[in-house]
């Protein structure tokens, strides 16, 4: 719609924007996902090298 409305062209984001923009919402949907498989997952963060 922004596109239309705007008349702008397309601007493609990038296959991980979700997941950069908001990263606590990407952990929740991997997490439904795994549960909706009837897998229990656990996340560790991984420290910075």
């Amino acid at each position: 719609m922004h596109m239309l409305t705007h008349d702008t062209g397309f601007h493609d984001l990038g296959d991980d924007y979700y997941t950069e923009h908001d990263p606590e919402r990407a952990l929740r949907r991997i997490t439904r996902q795994a549960n909706d498989l009837g897998l229990t997952v656990r996340f560790e963060r991984i420290e910075a090298a």
